[in-house]
């Protein structure tokens, strides 16, 4: 299934048909083809444009990467506020409110144009706390995700207002659950970037730069602030385990599946029947519906073993391989261009 045949309207969810150079319902809703891009906000909500030009984002941080990479290539990620990320992947829908050279489609969190459970894989990085209805945006994504299927979404926590256009909620880790209460919990997490150091650097500076001293107590002040400049405040995270980490951190990362009846997955039977056969499966991979188990040293999933194991040991996860047609999700003509 192709892009063009997965989206659909954000306000009724009909399926929409090209006409040239625009988007329609059977139902006449039209919406429009920029640049061969489709731009499917819900009714009255704008184009967002912001105040300078975006920075390209190249690639992703090497755990999302890991993850990615470890699903089937016929499995979609949908990567929500993606921004201008040039990522040269077929299966990774980017979908933002603002129109950028490196996004295929204008459209926002809170009203997904894209039918219930047709995604495997979400990641929203440095979005939720740009939300002004954060629990409207996380039951939309559990729509979209198909039952064993992944959200990957992180916040912001000690961090300055910043950004366009603008910092509605900051989330603590309690605040991450409760946000993603419907999933099933696999990971909740200050990442590396995430870590103490971060936020303590970006409320300093960020008060520096509005602080505007004018008596010699005030310009001491200012002074001792910039001294702390000097410390290696990077290495003095691995000071925090954490439980502590989450106290101050800048940000929270929440990785959970979809589990509506409490066992879901995108394993194939094959794969599961090796897992529940093989003991020293099971001690590997305690969880066997987890992308990462960051308790360990190295990345590693059953997704993984299955595509390196011995298809002579296990012929049916070797046809299951074999029959993998990956997803690609092709472009729109603008008729227009």
């Amino acid at each position: 299934m192709s892009l063009r045949e997965l989206l659909v309207c954000p306000v009724t969810r009909e399926p929409l048909q090209q006409e040239g150079s625009a988007l329609r319902t059977a139902g006449g809703r039209t919406y429009e083809l920029r640049g061969g891009v489709p731009i499917l906000l819900p009714d009255d909500e704008p184009l967002v444009v912001h105040e300078t030009e975006l920075m390209v984002r190249e690639g992703y941080q090497d755990i999302v990467q890991f993850m990615i990479d470890s699903l089937p290539r016929d499995r979609i990620v949908l990567d929500v506020g993606s921004g201008n990320r040039d990522v040269d992947d077929p299966r990774i829908v980017r979908i933002d409110p603002c129109l950028s050279p490196h996004v295929d489609v204008v459209g926002d969190v809170h009203a997904l144009p894209l039918p219930d459970e047709s995604i495997d894989l979400v990641h929203a990085s440095a979005v939720f706390e740009h939300l002004k209805q954060p629990f409207v945006a996380a039951q939309e994504i559990w729509r979209v995700l198909r039952p064993g299927g992944y959200v990957m979404a992180d916040c912001n926590f000690v961090y300055p207002f910043h950004g366009y256009p603008a910092v509605f909620f900051n989330a603590s880790a309690e605040g991450m659950r409760q946000l993603f209460a419907q999933f099933t919990e696999l990971h909740l997490m200050v990442a590396p970037w995430q870590m103490p150091s971060f936020a303590l650097e970006a409320v300093c500076n960020e008060y520096l730069r509005l602080f505007k001293p004018q008596t010699e107590e005030e310009d001491a002040f200012v002074q001792a602030m910039r001294e702390l400049g000097r410390f290696p405040v990077r290495a003095f995270d691995q000071r925090f385990d954490q439980a502590s980490a989450q106290r101050v951190a800048a940000g929270t990362t929440y990785l959970g599946v979809k589990q509506p009846s409490g066992g879901e997955t995108l394993l194939p039977d094959s794969v599961l029947t090796a897992w529940h056969e093989k003991k020293e499966l099971q001690e590997r991979f305690q969880n066997p519906a987890a992308l990462v188990d960051l308790d360990r040293d190295t990345l590693d999933n059953l997704f993984r073993w299955a595509a390196s194991s011995n298809r002579e040991e296990f012929p049916q996860i070797a046809e299951w391989l074999l029959g993998i047609v990956p997803y690609d999700k092709g472009s729109f003509a603008d008729a227009s261009d």
